[in-house]
């Protein structure tokens, strides 16, 4: 059976989005993207980031470094669920990630 791709952007606010890429085989995630990007003075940058990509679960948080955060959440759950609560995971804390963000802007 073929990978199924899935791209789509969540609006949180005029500006602030969630970028969405989903690989589905199966009907199970088996490989995602969550992107939150801000636009910041008529810029659009990457705030918040987590993905199953290059074969492990990692978080990048771009107010401290871009450098990838390994998670251990791959191992324990099944990758829909993971998806499903760091979903729910920006959409609660995306303000305090744009906050976070801005400070080391200035």
């Amino acid at each position: 059976m073929d990978m199924n791709k899935k791209e789509y952007i969540v609006p949180l606010t005029p500006t602030d989005v969630i970028d969405v890429k989903l690989f589905i085989k199966k009907n199970e995630v088996v490989k995602f993207s969550l992107n939150y990007r801000a636009e910041i003075e008529g810029v659009w940058y990457q705030v918040y980031r987590v993905d199953s990509y290059h074969g492990y679960l990692h978080e990048q948080k771009f107010w401290i470094s871009p450098e990838p955060i390994k998670l251990p959440y791959l191992e324990i759950y099944q990758l829909s669920y993971v998806f499903k609560l760091y979903m729910i995971e920006i959409k609660n804390n995306f303000k305090r990630y744009r906050e976070l963000y801005e400070k080391v802007m200035r």
